[in-house]
């Protein structure tokens, strides 16, 4: 498309998506403990009107954020990417190759996407071949990303315009647009109020590179089916969290559960008062009667209960709708397979939600892989999902144990909550036996005899 093509293309699609972005940004501040309750203007408005009526007993500011969804998201990721996905193309060489060229970052790609998917509702990977013909990826902010689908059920990904905010090197603030599709990609730019400009490449007459991606080089991995992420389902229970622990430190500070009662000081303030009292352990009161002048003190109790009560309420509710796990050593103790599989039963529904849709997204992603492999892309590839949970150990080796002899060892060893390597162990047990019978019975194989 031409220059002016191109600007109405952008300008269509960049108007429509700040909603996104502020959202994003929504996300993004409460997993870093960034709460609503720092800038929330309904406190700044309570501490200004305090101010203007003078009230001495409204002066603490305290704004206290808890990081219940960094936790919740934290929580989710641990679960499902501790022990990234693995593919089985059912050859050993293909498999060999995929594995290198998804490399290390792999696993870390892998929690990080999912946690960008979780704050924001889509995470985005970027695929490229760079100079030395290495498939490499990595994920892209999604504020950053505007999808462009087709007019299908399918929404097949048509284009991708990416933008962000760049410096020149005066220090000039540029607007970033790149514009993806399955053959190239175009690059404009704007800086300042001017209008949307090319962006030639290297100095060069060109704003336009071709790639051999095969697809769109971008891969969306949705958090759930309905694209949203986590924080709505709970934000306005940890607004109330913080705003309560914070009212709560407020009046700890403020009141100090002494109040000084006086009638008929003689000091020009309380200041003055304050200071009597301080310097000279006392202070002096007008008139002659005991009952015409005086200070007495009255003691505040601050409602406790009420505030515990509720803050529980609050806090079992945020798991619940958040889907997690209460971390509370309690709610553990010496609990079996059945009761730990319940304790995380929520938080495998969400985890199950979002693998679906990361399937799709490993899916296109091992298509891409296969293309630059110059492989079939329509290779089956079985994907293999671990989650990380606590289990009972003692009761899982019993199981184990009492199904020798019922079940192949392999399968035992599978599902060992010591063994990591099956084949390993079962290699390690056959040099065992062989070298120590007497401490294993009769040797594998061996008949009377021998």
């Amino acid at each position: 498309m031409d220059l002016e093509q191109a600007r109405k293309f952008i300008k269509k699609y960049i108007d429509g998506h700040q909603v996104f972005i502020d959202q994003a940004k929504t996300g993004l501040s409460y997993y870093l403990n960034d709460n609503d309750i720092r800038n929330w203007e309904g406190l700044d408005d309570l501490r200004l009107k305090a101010a203007q009526l003078t009230n001495p007993l409204r002066n603490a500011d305290f704004r206290i954020p808890h990081n219940w969804h960094q936790l919740l998201v934290n929580q989710k990721a641990a679960y499902v990417f501790t022990y990234p996905p693995t593919f089985d193309a059912d050859a050993d060489d293909l498999n060999d190759r995929i594995t290198e060229v998804l490399g290390d970052r792999f696993a870390r790609e892998c929690k990080d996407l999912c946690v960008e998917a979780s704050n924001t509702g889509v995470a985005w990977l970027h695929c490229w071949i760079d100079d030395k013909k290495q498939f490499c990826f990595a994920d892209v902010p999604s504020a950053q990303i505007i999808p462009v689908y087709g007019p299908g059920l399918d929404e097949e990904l048509e284009a991708v315009l990416r933008t962000y905010i760049s410096q020149d090197e005066n220090g000039e603030i540029i607007t970033k647009y790149e514009l993806w599709t399955d053959k190239e990609a175009a690059f404009y730019q704007k800086r300042g109020e001017h209008d949307i400009d090319i962006a030639y490449l290297n100095n060069s007459k060109t704003n336009i590179i071709s790639h051999d991606m095969g697809y769109v080089p971008f891969i969306p991995f949705y958090n759930n089916g309905s694209r949203k992420g986590d924080l709505p389902m709970y934000k306005e229970l940890i607004d109330q969290y913080d705003l309560v622990v914070s009212g709560y430190a407020n009046d700890l500070q403020d009141i100090q559960e002494i109040i000084f009662v006086i009638r008929n000081y003689g000091g020009e303030d309380l200041n003055t008062f304050l200071s009597e009292l301080k310097v000279y352990k006392a202070i002096k009161v007008d008139g002659d009667s005991p009952s015409s002048g005086g200070v007495e003190t009255m003691k505040i109790d601050i409602p406790v209960e009420a505030r515990v009560k509720f803050l529980e309420i609050l806090k079992r509710q945020i798991f619940i709708s958040g889907q997690g796990v209460d971390p509370d050593p309690a709610n553990f103790g010496n609990a079996s397979g059945v009761a730990l599989k319940y304790l995380y039963s929520l938080l495998e529904i969400k985890a199950g939600l979002l693998e679906t849709e990361f399937r799709a997204g490993f899916g296109q992603l091992l298509r891409m892989i296969f293309h630059y492999l110059g492989v079939s892309e329509d290779t089956k590839v079985t994907q293999t999902w671990t989650r990380n949970a606590i289990f009972n150990d003692l009761e899982t080796a019993q199981i184990a144990q009492s199904s020798a002899g019922i079940i192949s060892e392999k399968s035992i060893l599978l599902n060992h909550p010591w063994v990591e390597d099956a084949e390993m162990e079962q290699e390690q047990l056959a040099e065992e036996r062989a070298e120590e019978p007497d401490r294993f019975g009769r040797n594998v194989g061996a008949e009377d005899g021998e």
